[in-house]
């Protein structure tokens, strides 16, 4: 995929995305941590990938952040490549990690493939739990102080990236209602 005129011979061709909103165990079955396809070319939504995530809390003050990646199989190469320009997204507010559970998204929207092509596309999602260190302090300081330090005051405190999976339950916003792939197949 070229990123300047969004496309390369094989590869998708990207248009718009849009975005989709007590301490706990990260690997909880009761509050599972995944990434499925939960929209994928529809008569609703034509040559579209949706890419859902859920997040289970852990009760801290921690913000979780998702950055979102379309992929697609490259028979050629015999490999996964990411879609070119905006195939990856810039860091996305997911919520504080004060909560049981929330789902969030994101959907890439594709031009159509040329008659006869079939792109084969799956999603990866980033997360990250970060902690702005001192956040008591900085409450008491002046607005303007803590903005001009926050980028200082950030500490990422876990990782993890998920490729799509199939089978997840309580999907929330696919197309149609509780869609949950690991693959999307744009035609």
């Amino acid at each position: 995929m070229d990123s300047a005129h969004g496309q390369r011979a094989g590869g998708p061709v990207l248009t718009t995305a849009r975005a989709s909103g007590k301490r706990f165990v990260l690997e909880d079955p009761n509050r599972p941590l995944w990434a499925t396809v939960n929209i994928c070319d529809t008569a609703g939504s034509p040559n579209a990938l949706g890419v859902r995530i859920s997040v289970p809390g852990n009760g801290s003050n921690e913000r979780i952040w998702a950055r979102y990646t379309a992929q697609w199989w490259s028979s050629a190469a015999q490999e996964w490549k990411t879609v070119g320009g905006s195939g990856v997204t810039d860091w996305v507010y997911v919520g504080n990690a004060d909560m049981s559970a929330r789902q969030a998204g994101w959907t890439f929207r594709f031009v159509q493939p040329p008659s006869g092509t079939t792109y084969v596309m799956r999603g990866v999602v980033e997360f990250e739990w970060r902690d702005e260190v001192g956040s008591a302090r900085r409450a008491r300081k002046a607005h303007r102080a803590r903005k001009a330090h926050r980028a200082q005051r950030v500490a990422v405190v876990r990782q993890r990236t998920l490729l799509t999976e199939t089978g997840m339950h309580g999907v929330q916003g696919g197309d149609p209602a509780g869609t949950s792939k690991a693959m999307c197949l744009i035609w």
